[in-house]
């Protein structure tokens, strides 16, 4: 199939069924990698899987200073203020309508994660790979943030998908577990945090399941609910968070404990973002088509070096079941 060009994007849809997310992104090469997945357990979601590797550029805020890094030129440039409205305007835009929620820009969290990382994060993919479950296509979407940049040859790095294997099976262990403090568990980590994601998965399968790579830490986890979300012009956020009625146009209603109501086109998502964000953090994405979805940390695991900080929303989490795999 011809790849489709858009205005700064480009596009390719291929069967995908000799593929899962889990072997895409093990035969993904390259640094920072990411896979987004939905359980398809819960109705209404688990359609799509996003992948992707090689962020473009990196965002990361502490204490009022964000900092833009370009992994292609490894130059930093940093700015000063309140750091999600510092989010807000070095994000890039573009203007794009697919069936896709989701086709590019900043995967992440704010306040999320454990008290030695920074405050907020943020890769941006330029890149990205969505696995469709309902039809078993592989879609590979290219948009061109930067005005120098050169599109990557989406034929050249779909041929080298299927190409390459797929890495032997992979092990971890967890050792000896010790409550730190409430809901928060230390513990000794050795061995492949994919490994780990993947027995999370399937032990704690559910709507929203997330494996991220920051520089400094590994990120796995899964969360029941969505606590944030802009699709299509519609703002959704669950009702244990404030009343989004002053950030819609017209009326909101409440249905099935979710909120919902047409965002006002004054405003960007990422406001209603810094408005709304709890007191435990965000974790989910920023798209470069301005819609965004985000849940909050549940049962969440962040590798740090050799340990493995793990917070849980259970009582009594089942440590037995994730100490080895």
């Amino acid at each position: 199939m011809s790849i489709k060009q858009r205005f700064r994007t480009s596009m390719k849809k291929v069967n995908g069924d000799l593929l899962t997310p889990i072997s895409i992104f093990q035969r993904l090469q390259g640094e920072r990698k990411f896979l987004l997945e939905s359980s398809m357990k819960y109705e209404g979601h688990g359609r799509y899987s996003f992948i992707g590797v090689s962020p473009r550029k990196t965002y990361r805020g502490e204490q009022e200073q964000l900092i833009d890094t370009s992994h292609l030129t490894n130059k930093n440039y940093t700015y000063e203020g309140e750091l999600i409205s510092l989010l807000k305007q070095v994000m890039p835009r573009i203007s794009s309508h697919t069936e896709y929620p989701f086709t590019g820009g900043g995967i992440g969290y704010i306040n999320a994660l454990t008290n030695d990382l920074p405050e907020l994060e943020f890769h941006v993919y330029d890149t990205l790979i969505i696995f469709d479950h309902l039809t078993d296509e592989i879609a590979v979407f290219h948009t061109n943030i930067e005005a120098e940049e050169v599109a990557p040859n989406i034929d050249a790095f779909i041929e080298e998908l299927f190409a390459n294997p797929t890495p032997q099976e992979t092990t971890y262990a967890l050792h000896t577990p010790e409550l730190q403090q409430d809901g928060v568990y230390g513990a000794t980590f050795s061995g492949d945090a994919f490994a780990l994601y993947r027995k999370l998965r399937i032990e704690h399968a559910a709507p929203y399941m997330y494996y991220i790579d920051f520089d400094d830490c590994t990120v796995v986890g899964t969360s029941e609910n969505n606590y944030l979300q802009v699709r299509d012009g519609t703002l959704s956020a669950t009702d244990q968070a404030p009343s989004i009625e002053r950030f819609c146009q017209g009326t909101s209603q409440t249905v099935n404990t979710i909120q919902h109501g047409n965002l006002n086109p004054t405003l960007h998502a990422i406001d209603v973002v810094k408005a709304l964000k709890p007191a435990q953090g965000l974790i989910g994405y920023i798209g470069f088509n301005g819609q965004v979805d985000f849940t909050t940390p549940e049962n969440i695991i962040t590798i740090t070096g050799n340990r493995a900080h793990i917070r849980t929303n259970q009582a009594g989490v089942h440590f037995e079941a994730l100490m080895k795999g």
